[in-house]
C-alpha cells in the first residue's frame, strides 16, 4: 500500500509540475493578449485540476487503508508514516513532500501574478472606456446663470464574456 501511495504522490507531483507550466503559459498569453491561446491553456488547466482531484481521492483512500492496516489514530502525515515504512520508502516520501510543497508554493506565486495581470488589464480597459466616453462630452460646463452643469455620459459594457 505504501508503494501505491508513493506512486500516487509521484503522479500528483507530475500534475502539479504540468499545472505550473500551464500557469506560466497563461501568464505569457495574458501579457501578449492572446485570447485563443488563453482559452486553450485554461482548458488544459481544467483537465489538470480534474486529474489532481482524482489523484487526491486515490491518495485519501490509500491513506485510510494504511491507517486501518497499521491501527493509526488521527491524521496520518509523512512524519507518522515514516515510523511504519522502510528507509528507502521514507526517503522517497520525504523527497515527494518537499517537491509537492515547492510546486504548491510556486503555483500560488504564479497564480497571484496572473491575477494581478488580469486586474491591471481590467483597470486599463475601464480607464480606456472612461476616456472614450468623454471624447464628445466634456466633464462640466457653465449654464447661462453661471452655475456648473455636469455632463454625464455612460458606456455600457458587456462583462459576461
Amino acid at each position: 500500500m505504501v508503494e501505491k501511495l508513493i506512486e500516487t504522490l509521484s503522479s500528483e507531483a507530475v500534475v502539479f509540475e504540468e499545472f505550473l507550466k500551464l500557469l506560466s503559459q497563461q501568464q505569457e498569453m495574458l501579457v501578449n493578449n492572446d485570447i485563443d491561446g488563453l482559452n486553450r491553456v485554461t482548458g488544459l488547466q481544467r483537465e489538470k485540476v480534474a486529474q489532481s482531484q482524482l489523484l487526491n481521492q486515490r491518495r485519501d483512500k490509500l491513506v485510510a487503508e494504511i491507517k486501518s492496516a497499521n491501527t493509526i489514530e488521527g491524521d496520518l502525515n509523512v512524519s507518522m508514516l515514516l515510523e511504519h515504512v522502510d528507509e528507502h520508502q521514507g526517503g522517497r516520501l520525504i523527497q515527494l513532500r518537499e517537491v509537492i510543497q515547492s510546486f504548491t508554493q510556486k503555483i500560488g506565486e504564479v497564480r497571484n501574478q496572473n491575477a494581478m495581470l488580469l486586474n491591471r488589464s481590467k483597470e486599463y480597459i475601464l480607464r480606456t472606456m472612461e476616456l472614450l466616453s468623454k471624447i464628445n462630452n466634456p466633464d462640466s460646463g457653465y449654464a447661462a446663470n453661471g452655475e456648473t452643469v455636469e455632463n454625464s455620459s455612460f458606456v455600457a459594457v458587456n462583462r459576461r464574456a
